[in-house]
Parts: structure tokens; C-alpha cells; sequence
């Protein structure tokens, strides 16, 4: 199997803005209803607008960066032991993590909450009466596993896929339209905060695209690579659309424009204006992003490096250990007077500091490391030396 060098550096960054991202819903007022609990110094509408383009495409790309991924590791397979090894991949971690590392962020947020309870009492009570919040950030790890399995039938045909496979503009279109139906269709009757309800179907839509992707070799890649520009230009231009709508339906009244952007309008009888249109820019500009990253990465990220090699390595498990530590962070910054600014950078700092330190432990522990996504070093292929015209 052959990697592309810029699909790894895409993926490295696009998990390490998870930190500013999560680290940011604790320093806006409306992230109590999430957390539980927001610092004593707020941030302002920048910040809130940060949240909202990052929440607009990065998850989307990460499925998609999933998706071409297992378009590679089917080249191997796609029997039972593939789908043994690949649901043991996804599911130890996130099983192990859920029961024992995201206790410390559930503790984080009951203390700051006025929970009295000791650690010990309180993770006992977490693992004898969980509830589904304790997932928390790995309900990601649970949807690829669930989407594997789903695509599972179609994963036995990639060859005939890859034969009749159609340029990249077509495909792009095609996923464009089938991703905006499934907004249209779902999100008027349930919300969605966690790759649920609505967002289920829409991130499967992304998983599957990427497995397409994957499917037309490096033709949309390359194709991206050609247009970076202008595809940055349209998305930019496509969330600026998306703002401006949300942006009149709260000015008409603030629970539509919530609604409007989490989902579920009808059942509270409400109809937010220009709603279709909306959920039709929400697809549009999820997927323009998402091309624009492919492109840009394509263009200035396609030379591999042992840095690369290393972070690549420690990116799952960053991302299983990192959100407990945010929310520790976050508790720690609403205890202390400091400008939210300052706050918010030292929080970052003790997430991407302590994060990578116990990465660093794990990795020295041996067959210990897959309980939090590791991976021996010697299982990562080589990459591609495929590039594109600059």
C-alpha cells in the first residue's frame, strides 16, 4: 500500500485544530449547554465565528480523509479479517477510553459544576451507571466503526468502482446533491450536535466520497491540487452565504436561528426562512472546504519527512487522550483571573503539552498503546512520491 504524504499532513492538522476548536466552546456563553460549564471570562463573536467555520468542514474532512484511507487498506482485503482488524482498531480504543480516560474529563466538569463526590465514588458511578455522554469526543471512532460495516458490501466491488469511475468535477457534483438532500430530507425534524440524527447520514455521505476519491486514484486530488485556489475562493464564498443566512434568520428570532443551525425546527413549529437554501449551503460549503484542504495539501504539503512519519503515529492517540484534557484545562482557566486571551493560549498549551507527553509514555508501553489508538511504527507504509503541478 502507498501513501500520499499530503492526505497525512491534512490529517495531522485537521486533528490538531480539534485543541483550539474545543478548547474555544469554553470561552463562549452558549458552550455551558455543551460542556456544562464555561470559563468566568467570555471571548467574543470572533471567536464564536472561528467555531462555526471550523465545526462547518472539519469533521467532514476527517471522514473523508477516513474514507480514502480505507480505500487503500482494502487493496489488501475486504474479508472478516479485514473487517476484525478494523473494527479492533477503532473499537479498543474507543471502549477503553470511554471507560477509563474520559472519566477525568466527567470529573472535570461535574467539579466545576458543584459535584462533592471523590474521584474514586465518582468513577465508580461512571463505570456502574453509564449513560451515553460518557463517549464524548470518541462517538467519532463508534460512527467509522458503524460506517465500515455498513459500506462493508459495497468495499467488494472497489474494482468495478475504480473502472467506471468519473472525473472529479462530476463526482464532486454528485456528492455535492446527495449530501444536500440528506439535509434537506432529515435535519428539519431532529438537531445534531455529535455525528447524530442528521449528521449521521451527512458524515457516511463523507466517508463513502472519500472512499471514491480513493476509488479515482489521484485524479481529484491532482484535480484539487489544479484548483486550490478557486475552490478556497468558492468556499469562502459559500460560508460567507451560510453566515449571512443564519445571520437573518437569529435577527428574525433567535430560537430559528438556533434551530436553523443545529436542526429539528419542525418539531418546535417553527420555519426558519430560507431553509432549504441553507441546508443546501451547509453541504456545499462542507465539501468546497474539504477540497480546498485536498488541494492546498496537494500543492505545499506533498513532500514526506520523518516529522511527518512521527506525527502521523501519535495522531490517534492524540486524539483519544487530548479532549479529557481540554476539559481539565478549561476547569483549571475558570478557577484563575487572567484575560481570556491569556487564558485561552495557556489552556492550548497545557493540551498540546500534556497530550504529546503521555503519547510519548504509551508509545514506550509496548502492546499497552493500542488500548489508545497506537500503532507500531514498522506497520506504516512507505508514501507516494506522486506530485502535482504547482
Amino acid at each position: 500500500m502507498v501513501r500520499r504524504a499530503e492526505l497525512d499532513w491534512l490529517r495531522v492538522l485537521l486533528f490538531a485544530l480539534l485543541v483550539p476548536h474545543h478548547v474555544a466552546v469554553g470561552f463562549v456563553d452558549w458552550g455551558v449547554a455543551i460542556y456544562g460549564f464555561v470559563n468566568d471570562r467570555l471571548a467574543g463573536d470572533g471567536i464564536t465565528l472561528f467555531i462555526y467555520w471550523s465545526h462547518s468542514w472539519r469533521l467532514p474532512s476527517l471522514f473523508l480523509i477516513a474514507g480514502i484511507g480505507t480505500w487503500f487498506v482494502t487493496s489488501r482485503g475486504v474479508g472478516s479479517r479485514f473487517m476484525g482488524r478494523r473494527l479492533f482498531r477503532l473499537l479498543i480504543p474507543a471502549i477503553f477510553g470511554t471507560m477509563f480516560l474520559n472519566v477525568f474529563g466527567g470529573y472535570a466538569v461535574a467539579t466545576a459544576t458543584g459535584e462533592s463526590a471523590t474521584f474514586l465514588a465518582f468513577w465508580w458511578t461512571w463505570l456502574t451507571e453509564p449513560v451515553l455522554r460518557q463517549i464524548q469526543h470518541l462517538w467519532f471512532l463508534f460512527n467509522l466503526a458503524v460506517y465500515t460495516l455498513m459500506c462493508w458490501p459495497i468495499f467488494a466491488f472497489r474494482s468495478q468502482i475504480a473502472a467506471r469511475m468519473v472525473r472529479p468535477e462530476f463526482l464532486l457534483s454528485a456528492l455535492v446533491l446527495a449530501s444536500a438532500v440528506a439535509i434537506v430530507v432529515l435535519k428539519p425534524h431532529a438537531p445534531a450536535l455529535a455525528g447524530d440524527n442528521y449528521q449521521f447520514v451527512f458524515y457516511l455521505l463523507f466517508f463513502l466520497g472519500g472512499f471514491l476519491v480513493g476509488a479515482g486514484g489521484a485524479r481529484l486530488l491532482d484535480w484539487s491540487g489544479r484548483h486550490a485556489w478557486w475552490l478556497l475562493a468558492a468556499a469562502a464564498a459559500m460560508f460567507a452565504v451560510k453566515v449571512v443566512l443564519l445571520a437573518a434568520a437569529l435577527a428574525e428570532d433567535d430560537a430559528v436561528g438556533e434551530a436553523l443551525a443545529a436542526g429539528g425546527w419542525v418539531p418546535l413549529g417553527l420555519a426558519p426562512p430560507n431553509a432549504v437554501a441553507f441546508c443546501a449551503v451547509e453541504a456545499a460549503t462542507a465539501w468546497l472546504w474539504c477540497c480546498a484542504a485536498l488541494g492546498l495539501s496537494v500543492r505545499f504539503l506533498s513532500k514526506p519527512s520523518d516529522l511527518l512519519a512521527d506525527l502521523t503515529r501519535g495522531t490517534f492517540p492524540f486524539y483519544v487522550l487530548h479532549f479529557p484534557i481540554v476539559l481539565v484545562g478549561l476547569n483549571i482557566a475558570a478557577r484563575v483571573s487572567f484575560p481570556w486571551q491569556v487564558e485561552f493560549i495557556l489552556v492550548m498549551v497545557f493540551v498540546y503539552g500534556l497530550t504529546w507527553m503521555l503519547w510519548r509514555v504509551v508509545d514506550n508501553l509496548g502492546l499497552v498503546a493500542v488500548l489508545f489508538g497506537g500503532k507500531p511504527s514498522a506497520l506504516s507504509p512507505p508514501y507516494s512520491t506522486n506530485s502535482v503541478q504547482k
